[in-house]
């Protein structure tokens, strides 16, 4: 194998490995979702038949070729005809044939598609299919020819659904790159660079078993793995704060502060401050002519926030270019006032009364198209520790589980609770199903020593307290 070069160190290579591992890798690295999994004589009964067909579902759709065309329907010469070809007198003009008698495809998509084939041939009669040579660097170089542009990432992802344990995350290379010396901007780039070299990095760490296993921590610790119990904290939005590696990160050293992030950025992080201002003013009034007369056009000069509806919003999209950047900025500025609009509780606040639980919630609850529910946690005091989104959706006993509610309060040692929730019909009124619930919360409440002060439902301008009505 090509070493790396460019004076990357091997203690420099292997040292984001030792770190995850020390710091967050242990408990995930026994989990089943790192582990390959693979069953090798499954492998080796893989047949060409199969192994063909399932390239050719693959493909297509990155050459762009129409869903309308099918094995079944105008594609039916293709997918019979890579299965009679021999891989060792395969010829360029035989696979030309057997594309001419496809309908529906292009001169250009009939020469990707030949070439893809011959490509394809080629990998069957140096490796045999064997799983080992299948999975080599020398072989992964002529799989990497199938696929357009740069879409090698694909075919990694797909050898690995097929059971053969190559390492192909996107995300774990783009963390690693962070992690070791990359600039943000430097890091969004190398996020589309080819695997070749995210390979080389995964083979020769030896930290780990295999570089498939490395290749997995790496992916959940970018955000791939959050069904197996680790946050993803490096994701496209890194949670830097959030994030044990950070204090030996490149990436945190130099963009992880929100003084350094560009302005969509942090707008995306809610960390938007008073000296943001004029650079925030600076990039909303940035539209070209033509978005600013059709914003013009289109504001409510009494309400021109409260007016913009996912219809509006819809609506005005529908008038503008498919470069336009008018609607993320609306969106954005959107999003910025209801957020703005929603005063953040610090610890030690306290809530006086209902009308005050109901106008921190408000604006946050008030166009939620689902019923979400949340609890604030207090302390003996009755002073605000924190607060949990529980469920979002239909509301009944068991999305809303005493389980789920009190965890979170005991986690936090909280002495006391309130709980909010909405009614996106606007009616504030309580259901049957949020007496019951209440009832059992209150009770659970009681037994574990953690009692429920209020239930709070807001529906559009107005609420209901169930303490206010006597109803705890």
């Amino acid at each position: 194998m090509k070493s790396l070069s460019k004076g990357l160190k091997m203690a420099e290579l292997e040292h984001f490995f030792q770190i995850l591992q020390k710091k967050i890798g242990s408990s995930l690295r026994m989990h089943p979702w790192t582990t390959a999994q693979l069953n090798s004589s499954n492998i080796r009964l893989m047949s060409r038949k199969n192994l063909g067909e399932k390239l050719l579902d693959q493909i297509l759709p990155l050459f762009e070729v129409s869903e309308e065309l099918t094995r079944f329907a105008g594609l039916q010469p293709l997918y019979d005809g890579i299965n009679l070809l021999d891989p060792v007198y395969c010829r360029k003009d035989e696979v030309l044939r057997m594309l001419e008698k496809c309908t529906g495809l292009d001169d250009s998509q009939r020469e990707q598609l030949t070439s893809a084939v011959m490509v394809f041939m080629d990998i069957v009669k140096k490796t045999d299919l064997n799983p080992m040579q299948l999975k080599s660097i020398k072989t992964l170089s002529l799989w990497w020819k199938i696929y357009p542009d740069l879409k090698p990432w694909y075919a990694l992802k797909w050898l690995w659904q097929q059971g053969i344990a190559v390492p192909h995350s996107q995300s774990g290379y783009r963390a690693w790159r962070r992690f070791s010396h990359e600039s943000n901007s430097e890091s969004a780039k190398n996020a589309n660079l080819h695997p070749k070299k995210w390979l080389e990095i995964c083979e020769e760490q030896n930290v780990f078993g295999t570089a498939f296993e490395a290749d997995r921590l790496a992916a959940a610790f970018s955000g791939e793995g959050r069904h197996a119990g680790l946050a993803g904290v490096c994701g496209n939005l890194p949670d830097c704060n959030n994030c044990e590696l950070s204090l030996e990160c490149h990436w945190y050293a130099t963009n992880g502060n929100s003084e350094n992030m560009a302005i969509e950025e942090r707008i995306q992080r809610n960390k938007i401050s008073t000296a943001d201002i004029p650079e925030l003013m600076k990039w909303l009034l940035s539209s070209n002519p033509e978005e600013a007369k059709a914003l013009q056009n289109s504001l409510n000069a009494e309400a021109p926030l409260k007016d913009w509806s996912r219809e509006r919003l819809r609506e005005l999209e529908n008038q503008q270019p498919l470069d336009s950047n008018l609607i993320l900025r609306l969106k954005a500025l959107k999003e910025m006032c209801r957020n703005y609009g929603i005063e953040k509780l610090k610890p030690k606040d306290q809530f006086n009364s209902s009308r005050e639980i109901f106008n921190h919630f408000h604006q946050q609850l008030e166009n939620q198209k689902q019923e979400q529910f949340i609890i604030v946690l207090l302390d003996n005091k009755h002073r605000y520790l924190a607060e949990e989104d529980v469920t979002k959706g239909i509301l009944n006993k068991s999305l809303v589980h005493p389980r789920e509610v009190f965890a979170s309060a005991i986690e936090h040692r909280a002495a006391a609770l309130i709980c909010i929730h909405n009614h996106p019909s606007g009616d504030p009124e309580p259901s049957q199903e949020d007496f019951r619930i209440t009832e059992r919360l209150v009770e659970v409440g009681k037994l574990v020593g953690i009692p429920v002060l209020d239930h709070v439902i807001v529906g559009g301008d107005n609420y209901t307290s169930f303490a206010d009505k006597g109803l705890l």
